[in-house]
């Protein structure tokens, strides 16, 4: 059965977006991290949130050279939340990009899944042109081939055409989608997706 999620909005309070969460029917939470630590209330306070739990995953903004200072603490909020799934969104503001940082990232994974241990399921989210690295199918392809317990989150508006969207998901099933809409001219755009029931006569 799918589960649908939101994002819990760091610049509202944490008891704020479970109300909207549970308001509208949405299963579980997706709560930001990032380089400043947990963002999932203004007040900055992730005890806010294992107060109050709700049912929620991390999703935690990498840099390639910051694994092995925030993985982990990273595994000590999981176990704080008691939670068993990671997303990791790779960005590589460290360093330039090359041929090789894919390899790098390759070994970064490895590490944190080892890390973490086979009790804690990572997904890594593919990026768009804007961040170019695992974005392209013959790179999703390297990194799930070197790493077969990793996961695949596939965030629709990163994709640059329906041909890039076959390509990736013929490497490997995504067990998590980021919905949005996009026009596909647009590298990296986010627009709501709008849902409508039509009743006919």
């Amino acid at each position: 059965m799918p589960q649908f999620g939101c994002p819990a909005r760091y610049f509202n309070y944490y008891k704020d977006e479970v109300a909207f969460a549970k308001t509208n029917g949405f299963d579980l939470l997706q709560l930001w991290y990032d380089n400043n630590g947990l963002s999932a209330d203004k007040t900055r306070d992730p005890q806010q949130v294992i107060d109050n739990p709700y049912p929620a995953i991390i999703h935690a903004v990498l840099d390639i050279n910051d694994f092995e200072e925030h993985i982990p603490i990273l595994k000590d909020l999981l176990q704080n939340f008691g939670q068993h799934e990671l997303i990791i969104h790779l960005v590589c503001k460290s360093e330039r990009i090359t041929d090789q940082t894919i390899t790098k990232l390759s070994r970064k994974i490895g590490w944190a899944l080892d890390y973490l241990g086979s009790e804690i399921t990572v997904y890594l989210e593919n990026n768009s042109r804007l961040d170019p690295i695992f974005s392209t199918a013959e790179e999703i392809k390297l990194i799930f081939e070197q790493n077969p317990r990793l996961e695949f989150l596939l965030d629709i508006a990163h994709v640059d055409s329906y041909e890039h969207l076959e390509a990736m998901v013929k490497v490997k099933c995504p067990k998590i989608l980021h919905l949005a809409d996009k026009h596909f001219h647009v590298i990296h755009e986010h627009l709501p997706v709008v849902l409508a029931n039509w009743i006919s006569n």
